[in-house]
């Protein structure tokens, strides 16, 4: 079975030992924009829980390794918000078939994150595609269903509909227990760090977008914007809090382009100037990216592709495009011989959307040479973990 993790919001180092988020004393560094869930941590090994129940099994607290997966953008487009309709029958939105061919994979993760490019409805009254998104509240609901633990919530269409967009997004995502990080519902909320305890290895995730699509924020504290200062004050704040292993997450890129550009390429050194940095995460291109390991042995994933999404088709892409291409990129983390957390492997599971039915099938061969090809690209050892 898939060991539970559980996600601390803290502020401070002495917060690690509880899972309430604690706001963060009135003077220090900058903190940080994001946000999580606290759920409940199981009692000390040899004592019965409240409720009288035996005691759950601790966690053990040096694993050998953990697995982390990540995947690409969710974009509810008008089109496939109708295929979701057509699944539930006429009677709301079922999003369940389209992502029950990876669940298996994602369950064999120690904890799987999305990324939520847009707004997620908490009551259906208003629902949209391109160009301003809000989504039903059933595709978090089958997000979670699928085997997510968390999703970032930080892009270009976090603010189009404004803040009670953005505040209908993460009230929905506590409501399924996904924990989210890259928005915040107010300023509070905003200085939380977020870590998640997986198997006793504390993780910290942070979360940003390169921009709103020319759409000011409602508030300062809405979404968090690329800045490499920041995001690396964010990651001394998180190391200083107590996380073994920093991951910080960038929408950022040019679209349909698999290239990194020169853009993302600077970003991606000025936060690695950081050694607080472990790994960056991207997204947003729509288009699978490149995966590096740079020289000092950290790692870079310039983008996932999409994961769920099925955008308009241009003329000369055929009806098999590279935006159907996604991949879901499975991270194994280990303590090495210094006593730093590491990454030791990168795997990666090839996914293709099949329109017009919208499932996101394990990618069919063509699929799957044409995204190794862009993965392998810049010379990273990646491991193809398609089951079977």
């Amino acid at each position: 079975m898939r060991t539970r993790a559980v996600i601390v919001c803290v502020a401070t180092a002495t917060a690690l030992a509880g899972c309430s988020a604690v706001d963060p004393p009135a003077t220090g560094p900058t903190p940080a924009v994001g946000s999580g869930v606290s759920r409940p941590s199981p009692p000390p090994p040899g004592r019965a829980a409240a409720s009288g129940k035996p005691a759950e099994p601790a966690e053990p607290v040096e694993p050998a390794a953990i697995t982390l997966a990540f995947t690409g953008d969710m974009l509810v487009s008008d089109e496939l918000r109708a295929q979701a309709a057509r699944n539930a029958g006429g009677s709301g939105f079922d999003f369940g078939p389209m992502l029950r061919e990876v669940a298996p994979v994602l369950r064999t993760a120690d904890w799987a994150v999305c990324h939520q490019e847009t707004p997620v409805s908490a009551d259906n009254r208003v629902l949209s595609g391109w160009p301003s998104f809000s989504a039903p509240y059933q595709l978090a609901e089958a997000v979670k269903a699928a085997g997510y633990d968390s999703c970032t919530t930080a892009s270009n269409h976090t603010v189009d509909r404004g803040a009670a967009g953005v505040k209908s997004t993460l009230d929905t995502l506590d409501r399924v227990g996904l924990g989210h990080l890259g928005s915040a519902r107010s300023a509070a909320e905003s200085t939380r760090l977020t870590v998640y305890r997986v198997k006793g290895v504390r993780i910290g995730h942070s979360s940003y977008t390169y921009g709103t699509n020319g759409i000011t924020p409602p508030t300062l504290w809405s979404v968090n914007l690329i800045d490499p200062a920041r995001i690396r004050a964010d990651a001394a704040r998180l190391r200083a809090a107590g996380a073994d292993f920093v991951v910080v997450s960038l929408h950022f890129g040019q679209e349909k382009l698999h290239a990194p550009t020169a853009h993302q390429r600077q970003v991606v050194r000025q936060v690695m100037a950081s050694t607080d940095v472990d790994l960056v995460i991207g997204h947003h291109a729509h288009v699978v990216q490149p995966v590096q390991r740079r020289a000092d042995g950290r790692w870079v994933v310039f983008g996932l592709g999409n994961l769920l999404a099925q955008q308009a088709l241009m003329p000369g892409e055929g009806r098999t495009p590279p935006h159907r291409d996604g991949v879901i990129v499975r991270v194994t983390v280990a303590r090495g011989q210094s006593g730093r957390y590491a990454v030791t492997r990168v795997g990666y599971v090839p996914t293709f959307v099949d329109a017009p039915s919208d499932v996101v099938r394990l990618a069919p061969p063509f699929s799957r040479r044409r995204t190794a090809a862009v993965l392998t690209s810049l010379g990273a050892p990646v491991v193809d973990d398609t089951p079977g």
